[in-house]
């Protein structure tokens, strides 16, 4: 059933013409005119589609908007919602700590050191979302409380420094009994 296209080429060569008509290229685009302008493409689906959209981004938007707001409290989740000053304070610890954390490196050796530190660092976590809690009650947000979340800030870079340097004893007391091993 299926038939070779190049052998029929060879055995009908008279079929294969190798030069159009002069005037083919000028019928052809008549012809590709025409059936473009017969399809016209429609954008009123594509208006529906727009303004439905539309319609239901704002309902979501402002059903966030509106059911977010707690009529009681401030809505505050972080210190970015009491001050950009105090978002500053944050993010400067916040990222000291995440940079800190990034160069430790983790082995099997200091695991355990590691597990203690997250327990910590966990503790300090839930004392800082609670004083978080305890601004969003109040009615007044306390200077002693944001002295608390920024202390809480301070001890946890601090007790990750303690860490770095407890990591890098490890280390060194590692590398000495390997010394005195080979030796």
């Amino acid at each position: 059933m299926g038939q070779d296209i190049k052998k029929l080429f060879d055995e009908a060569p008279e079929m294969v013409s190798r030069e159009l008509p002069k005037d083919h290229n000028s019928r052809f685009e008549d012809r590709l005119e025409e059936e473009f302008l017969k399809q016209k493409p429609s954008f009123s689906w594509m208006k529906i589609a727009a303004s439905i959209a539309i319609i239901v981004s704002l309902s979501i938007t402002g059903f966030n908007y509106f059911s977010n707001g707690d009529i009681t409290g401030n809505g505050i989740s972080s210190m970015a919602d009491i001050s950009p000053d105090l978002k500053k304070v944050e993010d400067y610890y916040l990222s000291h700590i995440n940079y800190q954390f990034s160069k430790i490196k983790i082995t099997n050796d200091n695991r355990t050191l590691l597990e203690g530190y997250f327990i910590e660092m966990g503790a300090l976590q839930e004392s800082y979302e609670s004083s978080i809690a305890k601004i969003d009650s109040e009615e007044e947000i306390s200077e002693e409380t944001i002295n608390a979340l920024i202390e809480n800030l301070q001890m946890r870079l601090k007790l990750m420094y303690q860490l770095k340097a407890q990591l890098k004893k490890t280390d060194n007391l590692n590398k000495q009994q390997n010394e005195n091993n080979k030796a």
